[in-house]
């Protein structure tokens, strides 16, 4: 009786000690299961608990990102302003364009000049920009938003362009995803995306982004009012990453370096230099000294830069009569500024 007793006992332990042993194993493929989820193996990469790695963030400033502090001294550019005035004036004289305004900044220490940069244009032709950031603000909230589908009717816009022309444009009667829209508004300047972005963005997210980044404008109002020193602003806290999340903010800038526009700044900086920018175009009826209607033609375009050692915002608006020539001012401008740019940051030591 005894000895049945103890092969029974035997026989129960070793059978709990393999549930032991089981029930172990699976606590630890669950557990490391679950670490993986969290950590990102199948989470929502652009949640909150996503962090990006850091050689992901091409476009943004990269100090701000863990382990990329700067610790090199950045010398304050010479002054060249006065030969960017001579080009602009050079221009003027051969009838290229009527007038041009020009916006810089050295985005490492902040450094700036302008001429004639509070002259002022119309917001509706850049208002591209802050739509593509306030897609993005609202999306951080609801990620959802970026995959919603917006049918094409046709609606066409009452800016027809005449120079800048989307390659692929929406075809009438399909559904197109918000994320797509926003793609095509800002790398194609597809302005019947921007049309269906604008009127299905609530108001109120496109006044908060003039309201947040200081921009003193109106976003319903199509006068000119808008200089080129506050649309700076857009492109700044883009590459700061200090509006957008980071991922955010790469992902406009992402967006905004497949412009399919290369005749301007695109072609006045080396093949393989990254740039970041938008284009706008305008056209003013007016009257000539005789009374007889005329067009007088803007071209816009704003972009970072992303010089090696020293990547750089400028903004160019150019009026004149033809946008090709417009379009080589703005190149010619861009191909002077880059030079200068690179030839003192050559002369730095490490």
């Amino acid at each position: 009786m005894n000895e049945v007793k103890k092969v029974t006992n035997i026989t129960i332990t070793r059978s709990l000690l393999w549930v032991l042993i089981a029930g172990t194993f699976a606590l630890g493929v669950f557990v490391g299961r679950g670490t993986w989820l969290f950590s990102g193996g199948l989470a929502d990469r652009t949640g909150s608990g996503y962090r990006q790695p850091v050689e992901d963030f091409a476009y943004i400033r990269l100090s701000i990102t863990e382990g990329n502090a700067e610790t090199r001294k950045i010398r304050e550019l010479k002054p060249f302003r006065y030969k960017v005035d001579s080009l602009i004036q050079k221009k003027i004289d051969e009838e290229a364009a009527l007038s041009v305004s020009v916006y810089f900044r050295d985005l490492d220490n902040g450094n700036w000049f302008g001429i004639r940069e509070d002259e002022k244009f119309s917001p509706e032709i850049q208002l591209k920009l802050p739509i593509l950031i306030a897609y993005f603000k609202w999306s951080e909230d609801n990620p959802l938003v970026l995959r919603k589908k917006i049918l094409f009717r046709g609606i066409g816009v009452p800016l027809a362009p005449r120079y800048l022309r989307s390659p692929k444009p929406l075809d009438v009667g399909s559904e197109y995803a918000v994320n797509d829209l926003l793609l095509r508004m800002t790398a194609y300047g597809d302005n019947d995306a921007y049309s269906l972005l604008l009127a299905n963005l609530p108001p109120a997210y496109l006044h908060k982004v003039a309201k947040d980044l200081y921009v003193n404008y109106d976003p319903e109002v199509t006068s000119d009012s808008l200089t080129l020193s506050a649309y700076a602003s857009y492109f700044r806290v883009l590459f700061n990453a200090s509006y957008l999340s980071e991922e955010m903010s790469e992902k406009a800038l992402r967006y905004l370096a497949r412009s399919v526009f290369r005749e301007g700044m695109a072609s006045g900086i080396p093949p393989d230099m990254n740039i970041a920018s938008k284009t706008g175009e305008r056209v003013i009826r007016t009257v000539d000294i005789e009374g007889a209607p005329t067009d007088v033609l803007q071209l816009h375009e704003f972009g970072i830069i992303y010089h090696p050692e020293r990547p750089f915002l400028l903004g160019v608006t150019a009026r004149g009569g033809d946008f090709r020539d417009l379009a080589l001012v703005i190149r010619d401008i861009t191909s002077l500024v880059y030079a200068e740019v690179d030839s003192q940051s050559s002369e730095e030591t490490p």
